[in-house]
């Protein structure tokens, strides 16, 4: 189950979706993955509309400003199928992408994942890792009509 940060956003009607899990599973609690979601457009303060929905949760349509996000946090499900996906729209493209998926996501970006909309896409950048090395980009979605 997701939950959404009200104060990232400029939607007004943005509302915790539901209660984390409280019990462990298996003895153990699952990890938490942190999504953000900033709108780097520049221009003219180009505002930017995002809409992501799970199987299970609908964030609903977000608009978001110019410098700033729209963040949520969920835990995968135990079978590794959890999938995110977001529609993104402003006055010069349009897209809808796989923003989360377990299996391409569970090590590029365990716990933090960022999301930068820019004129030229939507730009994925992992986490910093001792292992996998510092913060980079590393998945551009290209805008549909460019």
């Amino acid at each position: 189950m997701a939950t959404c940060d009200p104060a990232t956003s400029t939607n007004s009607t943005t509302e915790t979706l539901s209660e984390e899990p409280k019990q462990p599973l298996f003895g153990f609690y699952w990890y938490t993955v942190h999504m953000v979601i900033v709108n780097n457009l520049g221009g003219d303060n180009l505002p930017l509309t995002v809409h992501c929905k799970s199987k299970n949760d609908d964030l609903q349509a977000h608009v978001i400003d110019y410098k700033r996000s729209f963040r949520w946090h969920f835990r995968p499900n135990f079978w590794g199928t959890t999938l995110f996906f977001c529609h993104f729209s402003w006055s010069g493209g349009e897209g809808t992408y796989d923003i989360y998926k377990t299996k391409r996501d569970s090590r590029r970006c365990t716990r933090h994942c960022d999301w930068y909309v820019t004129q030229q896409g939507v730009e994925g950048y992992t986490e910093d890792d001792m292992f996998l090395g510092p913060r980079r980009k590393d998945i551009v979605f290209k805008w549909k009509n460019q």
